[in-house]
């Protein structure tokens, strides 16, 4: 077994070369030109993603993957993937293979004519002019909607404004208002139609007032929220299959009505595992279960636990930091009340009452971004939460497979058996001849096979394109933690710095006020 470090390497620098691998195809063979109401049809014969249950099908010819140009730049520089990533204690052999195809499932049905939308009112200077992806999308401009009866709620909706330059788009702008169950309703569409995919977590309903005590109604929590969707929203966009979803793009860009009509039209259809799938998770264990996978498990697993951990420390942290501020703020008011009484030390008194007060104020701010700049690590706790759900679906497709190959070594030893038996003396032989008898016999093992064969051969495509979906996804996700995560601790440090500057800087006026206040005493 190689190395995890040289294995996960490996993996990410196959999953590169793939990336620069563009479709030769036609670009008529994409499909072009197809109507917003089909679009929108989102029956159940829809998304044919499924063979079976693993998920978007894998090399047929009615699903094509996006070439380079279709899906956009590589999602970091060549030189962000680096080194292995992962300890050499927590991950198996390579999950990437030479022939594996890291876009899984391809575009699907385009649209050519689109609905009429409501007009920009939203201005999408924000999004950045000169970024070379090729679907930017924000969110923004929240609106609070009160209450209208004593059974209804308030609720806020938000502004999702999309520029993009792809050609399956008739238009290069689109702004669209969105309320966060129709989030969650789209992430629900994905995750069931892309089953052995890792789709992005949505951003808890109430994390964010979880880390720091706030309202989920102030701007505060709202622009926060903005932020972390408009992150959900991309996280979709840059990925090279989920981003042609038909429902994906219907989110983009479908008025309220169509959109709508889109959400009912899709209700149904969380039923698409085979009934042995559904029952196999609890009492079936694996016979030959794959090791690289065993190894992700683990790996999901440990990764959950530190980041849940270090969640845990950080908020014990912030409560004690409250404590800390507390007693800091009673430092102040003490040597102020004391000052009262001096006469020759009372400026010195004043001044130290005022650093510990700053020092109290300076606490809060660092405490309060520091609590907002760990947020990745929640997110990424979710993520192996979603990952660890998809390994499960990949193991109930093992399952599948298992026991459709022993229903297939049934059948050929029933075959067997059928072509050796003596009829002679069957019951059936008082009504027709041995020979026919035995004959029948054949025949109907001859088709019970044939039927056993296509069940194995179906579910071993399933589980084929389960692991080159994985194993693209881990590759792609593999190099976001990275560049992730990096961006995180430098955020921690920077925080950091900046607060305990100012802290250090006021209290060194204070040593150097006293230096040279006892210097000109003496």
């Amino acid at each position: 077994m190689a190395e995890p470090q040289d294995t996960f390497q490996s993996l990410s620098l196959e999953a590169e070369e793939k990336e620069e691998q563009t479709d030769d195809r036609p670009e008529a063979s994409r499909g072009e030109g197809a109507p917003i109401s089909d679009l929108l049809d989102l029956d159940s014969s829809a998304p044919a993603v499924l063979s079976g249950s693993a998920g978007a099908e894998c090399g047929t010819d009615s699903h094509v993957a996006p070439s380079q140009d279709s899906v956009g730049p590589a999602l970091l520089p060549e030189d962000s993937v680096g080194p292995a990533l992962l300890s050499e204690d927590s991950v198996g052999p390579a999950l990437l293979s030479e022939d594996s195809d890291e876009h899984g499932a391809s575009v699907e049905r385009s649209m050519e004519q689109t609905v009429s939308l409501p007009s920009s009112d939203i201005a999408l200077s924000s999004l950045s002019p000169v970024d070379e992806r090729d679907l930017v999308i924000k969110v923004s401009d929240h609106n609070l909607i009160p209450s209208t009866s004593f059974n209804s709620s308030s609720y806020v909706t938000y502004a999702v404004s999309t520029r993009t330059s792809r050609k399956v788009f008739d238009r290069t702008e689109y702004n669209v208002r969105r309320r966060y169950q129709d989030f969650i309703w789209l992430r629900e569409q994905l995750e069931d139609t892309y089953k052995t995919h890792i789709v992005p977590p949505l951003p808890e309903k109430h994390s964010l007032s979880r880390i720091v005590q706030m309202d989920h109604f102030t701007p505060e929590f709202l622009s926060r929220r903005m932020g972390a969707l408009s992150k959900f929203l991309n996280r979709l966009a840059e990925h090279p299959t989920i981003s042609f979803d038909r429902t994906f793009m219907a989110f983009l860009i479908a008025d309220e009505k169509e959109f709508e009509v889109a959400k009912s039209s899709r209700l149904g259809m969380l039923d698409k595992f085979s009934a042995t799938v559904r029952q196999a998770v609890s009492g079936f264990v694996l016979k030959n279960p794959d090791p690289d996978f065993t190894s992700l498990q683990n790996y999901f697993s440990k990764l959950s636990q530190h980041l849940s951990q270090i969640e845990a420390a950080a908020f014990g942290a912030l409560q004690d930091a409250q404590e800390i501020r507390s007693e800091l703020l009673t430092l102040s008011d003490t040597c102020r009340k004391w000052s009262l009484m001096e006469t020759v030390d009372r400026p010195m008194l004043d001044a130290l009452a005022d650093c510990f007060r700053t020092t109290s104020g300076v606490t809060a701010s660092l405490d309060t971004e520091l609590s907002l700049a760990f947020a990745p690590f929640h997110e990424y706790s979710l993520y192996c939460e979603s990952a660890q759900e998809v390994l499960k679906r990949r193991e109930a497709l093992q399952m599948d497979h298992e026991l459709a190959v022993e229903e297939l070594l049934s059948k050929q030893g029933a075959l067997g058996t059928a072509k050796t038996a003596d009829t002679s003396k069957s019951l059936m032989s008082f009504f027709s001849s041995a020979e026919k008898v035995k004959a029948d016999r054949i025949e109907s093992a001859q088709a019970s096979l044939a039927l056993a064969q296509q069940a194995s051969e179906r579910t071993g495509d399933d589980l084929e394109c389960a692991n080159e979906h994985l194993r693209a996804d881990m590759s792609r996700w593999q190099r976001v933690k990275k560049s992730d995560m990096a961006n995180t601790f430098v955020n921690i440090s920077e925080i950091h710095i900046a607060h305990l500057s100012k802290s250090l800087e006021m209290w060194q006026s204070l040593m150097s006020s006293l230096e040279d206040g006892g210097s000109g005493a003496a």
